[in-house]
C-alpha cells in the first residue's frame, strides 16, 4: 500500500502550518486550543491537567540490598526481613503544567503507508513542561518494596511470610525540549472526505540535561529518601514523568479529543485549497 499522495501530503502540510500560526485570527492554532479548550468543538483546556488513577508501577534498578531490606525492617519478626524484588514508583494525584508550550518540531510521510508521524517539542527552559502534585495533601508518588522473612538468618530464602512496605511522598519533575510524537492514520472511504485516526502516542527528553526532578522527602526514613536519590540517579523520576505524560495523552478520550480536532481542522483547510 501506498504512502499519503502529492495533494494529500499538501492538505496534511497545509493543516501543520496552521496549527503552528500565532496569529491572532488563527482560530486552529494548537498550543492556545491546549491551553484554552475550543468549546465550538468540544474540545477541553489540557494546561494544566490532573488526569485521576495511578500509574502502573515503575521498577528502580540499582538499589543495594542494604537500602532494600530497610524498608521492610519489622521488630515482631525475629529473622531479619529482606526485600524480595526491587522497589517500585507509581504515580498519582499528579498536576501536568505547560502542555501548551508547545512548538512543531517535524512531519514526516510514511513511503508504505496512509500515515505520517507529527512530532513536536515540549516545554521550553522558561515555561518548563512540569508534572507536580495536584492536591497538596496528597502524595503523589507512591513507593513499594516486596518482603519476607527469610527461613534463617543469612539467607534471602523466604518462609511463607510476605507483605509489602509503603511509603509516598511529594516530588516535581521539569522538561524543557521534551518530544510528543503522535503516528496518525489517514483514513479515505470512498469519494468521502479524508478524516484521521490516531495509532499512538510516543513520548521522550532524547537529552537528560533538560530534566530535573526534586522529590520532596525530608522527615521520611532514610530508606525513603535513599530511594528517591537512587530513582534520580537511574532516571527512574525522568521515566516517571514521561510514563506518566504517555499514558495522559494516550488515554481514550485526549486521543479522541485530538482525532476530532484534526478532522475539523482538516475540513476547514479542505474548504480553502484551490481545488475544494
Amino acid at each position: 500500500m501506498p504512502g499519503p499522495g502529492p495533494i494529500t501530503r499538501v492538505i496534511i502540510q497545509t493543516l501543520w502550518k496552521r496549527l503552528f500560526d500565532d496569529s491572532p485570527s488563527n482560530t486552529l492554532f494548537l498550543p492556545r486550543i491546549i491551553r484554552d479548550g475550543y468549546p465550538k468543538w468540544n474540545l477541553p483546556s489540557y494546561d494544566p491537567a490532573a488526569p485521576g488513577g495511578t500509574s502502573s508501577p515503575i521498577q528502580i534498578p540499582g538499589v543495594p540490598h542494604d537500602v532494600s531490606d530497610a524498608a521492610c525492617l519489622r521488630p515482631e519478626y525475629p529473622i531479619t526481613p529482606v526485600a524480595t524484588s526491587d522497589p517500585a514508583l507509581q504515580l498519582q494525584n499528579v498536576l501536568f503544567t505547560n502542555l501548551s508550550k508547545m512548538g512543531a518540531r517535524s512531519l514526516r510521510f510514511s513511503d508504505s503507508e496512509p500515515i505520517f508521524t507529527a512530532v513536536v517539542d515540549v516545554g521550553t527552559t522558561e515555561a518548563p513542561f512540569t508534572l507536580t502534585v495536584n492536591r497538596e495533601d496528597t502524595p503523589n508518588f507512591l513507593f513499594h518494596v516486596a518482603c519476607c522473612e527469610p527461613v534463617r538468618e543469612g539467607t534471602r530464602e523466604c518462609s511463607s511470610d510476605h507483605w509489602t512496605a509503603d511509603a509516598s511522598g511529594g516530588f516535581t519533575a521539569k522538561a524543557h525540549a521534551a518530544l510528543v510524537s503522535a503516528t496518525i492514520r489517514l483514513i479515505t472511504a470512498g469519494t468521502g472526505p479524508l478524516s484521521v485516526k490516531i495509532d499512538g502516542i510516543g513520548v521522550e527528553v532524547p537529552d537528560p540535561r533538560n530534566l530535573t526532578v526534586d522529590f520532596f522527602v525530608d522527615g521520611k526514613p532514610q530508606w525513603v529518601q535513599d530511594l528517591a536519590q537512587i530513582a534520580v540517579n537511574e532516571g527512574v523520576g525522568g521515566g516517571a514523568l514521561v510514563q506518566g505524560l504517555q499514558t495522559f495523552l494516550s488515554s481514550p478520550d485526549v486521543i479522541g479529543n485530538l482525532e476530532t480536532l484534526v478532522n475539523n481542522a482538516l475540513k476547514n483547510v479542505f474548504a480553502e485549497l484551490p481545488h475544494a
